[in-house]
């Protein structure tokens, strides 16, 4: 099973982009500070809706792979030692700890993320964590 981002998240980060794009050059001539200033707030945000783009996490059986923009990694359900799902910055954030301390988190922006939770967390058979529960 895949889970990835909204393609709507997607869609509104290029459209900010374009928007910033269109605002700077219609009726304005920017002078070469002026485009100093602007591209790199540009090419940070179109680099974010490429990256949210790519961005898949898929689970196979015993097996965790990650995509993401420039790197690729996997993780056996087997080895997750912990599961815990924290509120962070508005949203709720998970973080799967591996008995060599290695981390693997994502947010709740991802599509299934509750279902995505639950099925890590029946696969290894361990309770999910919450802040709420303390």
């Amino acid at each position: 099973m895949t889970y990835r981002y909204s393609k709507r998240l997607v869609i509104f980060q290029l459209a900010a982009a374009l928007a910033m794009l269109i605002a700077l050059y219609i009726g304005t001539k920017p002078m070469i500070w002026g485009w100093l200033l602007f591209s790199p707030l540009f090419l940070f945000v179109v680099v974010k809706a490429v990256r949210t783009y790519k961005y898949s996490l898929t689970i196979n059986d015993d097996c965790i792979t990650v995509v993401d923009f420039n790197k690729r990694a996997q993780y056996q359900v087997s080895d997750i030692t912990a599961i815990n799902v924290w509120p962070a910055k508005g949203e709720r954030i998970a973080i799967i700890t591996f008995p060599d301390w290695k981390k693997l988190s994502f947010p709740s922006h991802l599509e299934g993320f509750d279902d995505l939770v639950a099925l890590l967390t029946t696969k290894t058979k361990l309770q999910k964590q919450t802040l709420e529960s303390w």
